[in-house]
């Protein structure tokens, strides 16, 4: 009996978690470990600092609808190739600042580079790939990005020992050492190279097992529907909770005479908890309803925001991390797995890329109102307990958005 190859799919899904892995560790993670020693060198405040972070979230936000409509007409390898080595660039632009304007200016370029080149085309791509496994495919990929905290307490070792210009300038070529050849790796639909999703070995198989049966939306379709908003509700909840808490979290626990080491191990906890609602999230999003899990998570990272507004001593980051962790980690694969089993693959680019630009609000608000706050009454506690608030409202908004039904 001849043995059955390994789907491609796979393969994209293990590339896509490794750059996702290396871009999420070196800067939408690793930032935080670079937060401090920028800001100290050049005497900004925590507003000015974490305003780079906005920025970044709207270049990301007005680019994901354009990056959405590119990928649905050439496909995610041009667009990788090209992300990647702009990350590259961006890195290196960003180790040689020497003003707050070229500070923001290569936070841009990086920006642009993460847009085209991590999460927003490796999900589209995957959600191509696969419909019965879509959401543990997304889980599994997800992971990538999720382990990726392991990458800061490294950046906070090379810090100290060599410098954080130093060591920008290498997490630089590192993306292009890595992320050229895996953006090689990526192809847009299987039925261009001769596979089915799912890796079925015909028409009749795929959708043996489907219920209910893909539905394919068009832009204009889906923008019409009461679903597509109250998902983007949701996620822009969410995305400000996280935002604010992975920018802050090691200058916060400095503000409580908690190591920046220990920050930094915090930060790559939340990341490794993660993991849990990643991959269980994931696998439990092909067997139960999506809007039930997503509103599960919001509820686990409403408790651990809480549990870090009221922080007093290192020992208590444990039990934050126990539930913001799986909280966060869970709505990942989710939230595009219930696009694709909603408004289906054909426009999902464009779709998703929407979506993101409609968090924009969300994830530009976080770090700086955090930050705000913070900076006006002293203390950080304000800002979580108004984000554990915010993480609350999330419930209802997912729980309320029933698949639509597509009239023709």
């Amino acid at each position: 009996m001849k043995k059955r190859r390994i789907f491609y799919g796979w393969w994209i899904v293990s590339a896509s978690a490794t750059l996702n892995f290396y871009v999420g560790g070196t800067f939408f993670y690793g930032f935080g470990a670079f937060f401090d020693p920028i800001r100290n060198a050049f005497g900004w405040n925590r507003t000015t600092v974490g305003f780079a972070t906005s920025l970044q979230r709207l270049q990301g936000g007005v680019a994901a609808p354009v990056v959405g409509v590119i990928f649905d007409r050439v496909g995610p390898r041009r667009l990788m190739l090209f992300g990647t080595a702009v990350i590259g660039l961006g890195f290196i632009l960003l180790s040689r600042i020497d003003s707050l304007w070229a500070f923001y200016l290569t936070f841009l370029v990086l920006s642009l580079g993460f847009s085209a080149a991590s999460v927003p085309v490796a999900t589209a791509t995957v959600a191509n790939w696969f419909i019965k496994k879509r959401s543990r495919a997304l889980g599994f990929m997800a992971a990538g990005f999720g382990a990726s905290g392991a990458l800061v307490p490294v950046l906070v070792w090379a810090i100290s020992q060599y410098g954080w210009r130093e060591t920008l300038f290498f997490a630089g070529i590192g993306a292009w050492l890595i992320g050229i050849p895996l953006s090689l790796l990526m192809r847009h639909r299987p039925e261009q190279y001769g596979y089915l999703p799912d890796g079925e070995t015909s028409p009749s198989a795929a959708m043996e097992e489907e219920s209910p049966s893909e539905i394919d939306f068009t832009t204009k379709e889906a923008l019409r529907t009461r679903a597509f908003w109250l998902i983007t509700l949701t996620y822009t909840l969410q995305v400000m909770v996280t935002s604010a808490a992975f920018v802050h979290l090691i200058t916060y626990l400095s503000t409580l005479d908690i190591s920046r080491e220990i920050g930094a191990f915090a930060v790559m906890g939340m990341t490794l908890f993660s993991l849990i609602g990643r991959l269980g999230f994931g696998w439990l999003g092909d067997i139960r309803d999506k809007r039930h899990l997503l509103a599960i998570a919001s509820a686990l990272q409403f408790i651990g925001v809480l549990i870090l507004a009221y922080l007093t001593s290192a020992w208590l980051i444990i039990p934050f991390l126990l539930f913001f962790g799986p909280g966060y980690g869970g709505s990942i694969p989710v939230r595009p797995a219930i696009l694709g089993e909603y408004f289906g693959r054909k426009a999902f680019g464009t779709i998703q890329g929407i979506v993101f630009a409609l968090t924009l609000v969300g994830s530009m608000l976080g770090p700086v109102v955090a930050g705000w706050i913070c900076d006006v009454t002293g203390s950080y506690r304000p800002a979580f307990l108004l984000l554990a608030v915010v993480s609350l409202a999330a419930i209802p908004a997912i729980l309320a958005a029933r698949r639509p039904r597509l009239s023709r």
